[in-house]
């Protein structure tokens, strides 16, 4: 054995970059890691506590403790993920609720999701955060609670109320995410002091209330719109009230939940938004009508995605669209694989090859779930 060979040596400027090479360590591997030596135990706090992710109230009683006792821990969180769920036939008790609002009293926090029992009315727990002007995205998720999976006493539905006092505590929002909740906005009395740039309703239903009034004040910034399933006439007043209203938003991402044939939203009322660069429909019924009034209202789209079982656009009309330029800065166009003629009928590849030259000559990538095209990316 060798005895003269030098010992390697980690130096201590290299553990913050170790630990930033891999997104994905466990909590046991960060144990382990901070037993190495005492330079570890500061760079692995910071990555251990920088995204506490809760799903259990005795968690939230573990981390409360600890940070009483470590106070020092405090400045390490940036962002909070609380989705508590009660037991059977049990109400969280007192030192389980203090344990709550120790954590959710936690400054400078960036981004904040409440979820499990806390989406129940979850402007209770919002109210109680001690610190929102640092807080740039907020997520409220009743997913766990809309599959039934909590006995949490009435009322069970997931719900958030928003108020001018709700914006005001929250003026440096970016990014408002909603899911799997019963929605109400109260009437704006004023200008929001909001920079709100990503709206984001992912099966929300709009029970009262107008969605402008989310970002009143903010109307300028808007610049993405995102709306998954939630009910029908309600949801679609409410983002063409958001095109008409927020005329920065540059992208717009509307899903209908389930394969019925949902009428798109694009249609002689549609108000116009030439500021809209990216249009994704999924889930409705579209005709050659609909195309016509997406590049009526639409002109400056750079790229649209036309997806679903319920597009009833023969390949024919796809190649007669686009060689029409009716939309002139059209770079990408994403189209099914067939027509419902009904029934929903695929393209040979031989009949697609036709629509691939025509798009090709015009400068637009084409791609499909059947498309083969190189200069496609997903979009």
């Amino acid at each position: 054995m060798d005895t003269t060979r030098p010992a390697l040596v980690l130096v201590d400027d290299l553990i913050p970059i170790i630990l930033e090479s891999d997104d994905h360590w466990w909590p046991r591997d960060f144990q382990r890691l901070a037993l190495i030596s005492p330079a570890w135990v500061v760079p692995v706090r910071r990555r251990l506590y920088a995204h506490p992710s809760l799903r259990s109230y005795r968690a939230c009683q573990l981390l409360a403790r600890t940070f009483q006792r470590n106070p020092d821990l405090l400045s390490y969180v940036r962002t909070l993920e609380l989705r508590p769920i009660s037991d059977q036939d049990r109400t969280p008790d007192e030192r389980e609720m203090q344990s709550l609002r120790t954590i959710l009293g936690l400054k400078g926090l960036r981004s904040v999701t409440l979820g499990g029992d806390l989406a129940v009315a979850a402007q209770r727990f919002l109210n109680t955060m001690a610190d929102t002007r640092t807080v740039e995205e907020l997520h409220v998720d009743g997913c766990m609670l809309s599959r039934g999976q909590s006995t949490f006493p009435a009322p069970v539905i997931p719900s958030l109320e928003w108020d001018d006092a709700m914006a005001f505590r929250f003026p440096n929002i970016r990014t408002l995410r909603l899911s799997n909740v019963a929605l109400t906005v109260i009437p704006a009395m004023m200008a929001h002091p909001s920079r709100l740039t990503h709206l984001i309703l992912n099966n929300v239903d709009l029970e009262v209330g107008f969605l402008p009034d989310l970002c009143h004040g903010s109307w300028e910034s808007l610049r993405v719109l995102t709306v998954i399933g939630g009910n029908g006439i309600e949801m679609e007043d409410g983002i063409r009230s958001l095109l008409e209203f927020c005329p920065g938003i540059e992208t717009l991402r509307y899903e209908a939940s389930d394969c019925a044939g949902h009428l798109s939203i694009f249609d002689d009322d549609m108000p116009s938004c030439p500021n809209l660069r990216n249009l994704h429909l999924s889930g409705f019924d579209v005709n050659p009508q609909t195309l016509q009034a997406i590049a009526q209202t639409c002109l400056n789209l750079d790229n649209l995605a036309v997806l679903g079982r319920t597009v009833r656009v023969t390949l024919e009309e796809w190649a007669s669209f686009i060689s029409s330029s009716a939309l002139p800065h059209l770079r990408r166009l994403v189209a099914p694989s067939g027509t419902n003629l009904p029934p929903f009928t695929f393209w040979s590849s031989g009949e697609q090859k036709g629509l691939l030259e025509i798009c090709d000559a015009k400068g637009v990538a084409l791609s499909s779930p059947s498309f083969k095209s190189n200069s496609a990316e997903d979009w």
